[in-house]
């Protein structure tokens, strides 16, 4: 599999590099600080920033829940970076989107991880970083890295 130098953090990344009580925290902070630095190449979608949102302000998902403002602090590191790029789903999101189903057997909540993926193809981006391996393992597009 031939595989692109820009990696996508993945929704936990984010949450644990924001949160200081993890045991993941220095990991996850380290290689996002690599990526704000410039050091590696990373990229940011808006599906993982919202999905970051929503679980960072719910009192049900973390022990410590941020403010919308303080949620909000977060994400414009990654939006307001030059270091991160920001990738989209584009115009054939849903074909790409479909083109996986026929491939893949997802169902309830997978379809989240399935719709990153085609995110990621979309853009050329073949790298994911995520503390959830077994998500993304199924996926042969891409190459699943732990932090």
């Amino acid at each position: 599999m031939t595989t692109s130098e820009t990696s996508l953090l993945d929704t936990n990344v984010l949450v644990y590099a924001a949160d200081e009580t993890s045991p993941f925290h220095p990991a996850a902070k380290a290689i996002r600080e690599k990526g704000l630095r410039g050091k590696i190449s990373l990229c940011i979608c808006p599906q993982v920033l919202t999905e970051f949102f929503a679980i960072v302000t719910d009192s049900k998902r973390v022990s410590n829940p941020r403010t919308q403002e303080e949620a909000q602090v977060e994400i414009v590191k990654y939006t307001h970076s030059e270091n991160f790029l920001k990738i989209y789903p584009g115009s054939n999101i849903l074909e790409g989107i479909l083109d996986l189903l026929r491939k893949y057997k997802v169902t309830k909540q997978e379809i989240f991880d399935l719709q990153l993926v085609a995110t990621m193809l979309s853009n050329n981006v073949t790298r994911l970083y995520t503390y959830n391996k077994d998500d993304f393992i199924k996926f042969r597009e891409i190459e699943v890295l732990n932090p």
